[in-house]
C-alpha cells in the first residue's frame, strides 16, 4: 500500500469498513475496531489520520512496532493482521491495519467481543455473540447433519419423499432408477441417514408431524392493517410442519391476502393480470429461508408479515461472513447454512445451487413489473421485503379472477377436470405444475367436493375425481 491509496481511503470518510485514529495513543480503541472488523466484513484502520480525513502521520519506532504486536496477541482466536507502515513526510508514517473478515468469528480483544455498526464500534450484543459461536461450531458439525432423536422412517411422509425423487428425475438431478428404490434406500441416496439413523435434515424436510423437539419448524403468518405491527390483525396464524408444508402454507396465505391487479393495455383487448408479488419470487424466498435459517435457536421461527404496502419475510440467522447485502443483488457464491437441506431442494429442482436465489427473485419481480425485493439484516436475522406497486386499500382496480369461495389453484383443478377426464390426485397434481404439496391438492379436492363441484369415484389411492354430473 502506498500514500496514494491511503489518501484515497482518507478522502472517503469513516464507514462500516474504514476507521481513522490520530495516533497510537488511541491504540486500544483502534484494536477494538480491528476486532469488530474481524467479526463483520473486514476493514481498514488508519493511524495517523484525523477524524476529518486530514493525514498527519505518526512517528514509528521499534517500541511502536512492539506495542502493536502486543495488542495483536490480545485477539482470540489468534489471527494475523496485515500491517503497513506507509511513509508520509517529515519521517512520519501512516500505520495501516488491513483486516479481512475472520473465519473463526466471534473474535474477542482483551477479553471482550466488539461489533461494527455503520461507522461506530461498540461491544457486541450477547445474542449476536451466541449466534456466531454456534456458527463457528457448525463449520465442523452442522445442525442439519446431527442425528435426529425419537424419529424413525415410518414417521416421515413417504409421498413427499417419492415426490422429491420424481421431480429430481424429471430435472435429471436424480437417477431415474431411484424411483424403484424403497424409502430406506432413497433416504440413503439423499444422504439423510447417517450411522443407520435419520439426521435432522430428514425431519425438517419430511416429518409427518414435528415433535416439540423441533418447535423451530414453524412459520408465523400475519396480515396487519396499516404499514407497521402496531395495526390490528386481519389474520394471524401459526403453522407447524415440514419444509414443504411451510412453503405451501406461506404461498397459500399470501395468495389469500394479496390482490391481483387487472388492466387493459391500449390497443389490446386481452386483460392482463398482474399479481402483487410473483409467486415464484416468494417461493424462492421461502425456500431460501428454510435452507439458510439457524435451527439451533428453538424459540425462533420464520415469519411472513403482510402490511398494506409490503410483504416481509424474516428468518433467524445472519448472512455468512463472506457475504454482504450488496453482494446479494449480483451473482455470488452459494453459502447455505444447512447444506443437506439445500442439497435436497437442489435435487427437487427448487434451487439452482449457484448463489442465484436472490438474483432470481429480482428477475421475477422485474418481469412482473413490480418493485425489486429489498434485503436487510436485523434482530439477528435476515429479511426479504417485497414492496407493492400500489398499496392495498388504494385507488387501484382489483378484480377477483375466480369465485370468492375458490382459490386460483382450485379453479385450475376445475379447468383440468372440465376436459371430461377422471383423474386421481397424483395425476391432477402433475398437471397443475403448482408449487403446493400433494397434501394441499387433496384438501382442495375435498373442498370442491363439499361445494358439489366435483365428485369422487372409488376410495383410497384408487379414487378418481371428475366434474359432478348435473
Amino acid at each position: 500500500m502506498d500514500i496514494a491509496q491511503v489518501t484515497m481511503l482518507a478522502e472517503r470518510g469513516e464507514s462500516p469498513t474504514i476507521e481513522y485514529k490520530t495516533s497510537t495513543a488511541q491504540l486500544k480503541a483502534a484494536f477494538e475496531t480491528v476486532c469488530a472488523f474481524l467479526n463483520r466484513k473486514g476493514g481498514v484502520v488508519l493511524i495517523g489520520v484525523k477524524n476529518n480525513g486530514e493525514i498527519i502521520g505518526q512517528a514509528v519506532t521499534d517500541n511502536t512496532r512492539q506495542e502493536i504486536a502486543r495488542e495483536i496477541k490480545k485477539i482470540e482466536p489468534p489471527v494475523e493482521v496485515d500491517i503497513h507502515y506507509v511513509p508520509h513526510k517529515l519521517g512520519k508514517c501512516v500505520i495501516v491495519l488491513d483486516v479481512i473478515s475472520g473465519y473463526h468469528a466471534p473474535y474477542i480483544y482483551d477479553g471482550r467481543p466488539y461489533d461494527r455498526v455503520e461507522s461506530s464500534t461498540g461491544l457486541m450484543p450477547q445474542h449476536l455473540y451466541e449466534q456466531l459461536l454456534v456458527r463457528r461450531g457448525q463449520l465442523n458439525h452442522a445442525w442439519d447433519t446431527q442425528i435426529a432423536k425419537g424419529y424413525s422412517i415410518d414417521l416421515l411422509d413417504h409421498e413427499d419423499i417419492r415426490r422429491t425423487v420424481k421431480n429430481g428425475a424429471d430435472k435429471h438431478r436424480i437417477s431415474i432408477e431411484v424411483l424403484n428404490y424403497d424409502i430406506d434406500h432413497i433416504l440413503r441416496n439423499l444422504e439423510l441417514i447417517k450411522d443407520d439413523q435419520l439426521i435432522n435434515a430428514a425431519i425438517v424436510l419430511y416429518a409427518k408431524n414435528v415433535s416439540p423437539d423441533y418447535s423451530q419448524c414453524m412459520i408465523r403468518l400475519a396480515r396487519f392493517r396499516g404499514t407497521d405491527k402496531s395495526g390490528d390483525f386481519i389474520d394471524n396464524q401459526r403453522v407447524y410442519g415440514n419444509a414443504f408444508r411451510l412453503v405451501s402454507a406461506g404461498l397459500e396465505f399470501a395468495q389469500r391476502h394479496l390482490p391481483i391487479a387487472s388492466f387493459f393495455e391500449p390497443g389490446n383487448m386481452q386483460r392482463i393480470d398482474q399479481p402483487a408479488i410473483p409467486q415464484l419470487a416468494l417461493r424462492e424466498a421461502l425456500v431460501n429461508s428454510i435452507a439458510h435459517r439457524d435451527y439451533t435457536n428453538h424459540s425462533a421461527s420464520i415469519s411472513l408479515a403482510i402490511f398494506d404496502d409490503r410483504l416481509e419475510l424474516w428468518n433467524n440467522g445472519i448472512l455468512p461472513s463472506q457475504l454482504n447485502i450488496a453482494a446479494l443483488r449480483h451473482r455470488h457464491e452459494s453459502c447455505p447454512r444447512n447444506k443437506k437441506i439445500a442439497s435436497v431442494f437442489y435435487d427437487q429442482g427448487w434451487v439452482e445451487g449457484w448463489g442465484t436465489g436472490t438474483t432470481r427473485m429480482i428477475s421475477y419481480c422485474q418481469e412482473n413489473g413490480t418493485p425489486e425485493p429489498e434485503f436487510e439484516e436485523y434482530t439477528g436475522g435476515f429479511a426479504v421485503i417485497f414492496r407493492f406497486k400500489e398499496p392495498m386499500g388504494g385507488t387501484q382496480t382489483i378484480i377477483n379472477l375466480k369465485k370468492p369461495t375458490l382459490h386460483r389453484r382450485q379453479g385450475k383443478i376445475l379447468d383440468i377436470l372440465a376436459t371430461g377426464q377422471s383423474l386421481n390426485a397424483n395425476e391432477i397434481f402433475d398437471k397443475l405444475d403448482d408449487v403446493s404439496s400433494l397434501r394441499t391438492i387433496k384438501a382442495d379436492l375435498a373442498t370442491l367436493k363439499k361445494l358439489s363441484l366435483i365428485e369422487q369415484v372409488g376410495k383410497g389411492r384408487a379414487a378418481l375425481w371428475k366434474i359432478r354430473s348435473s
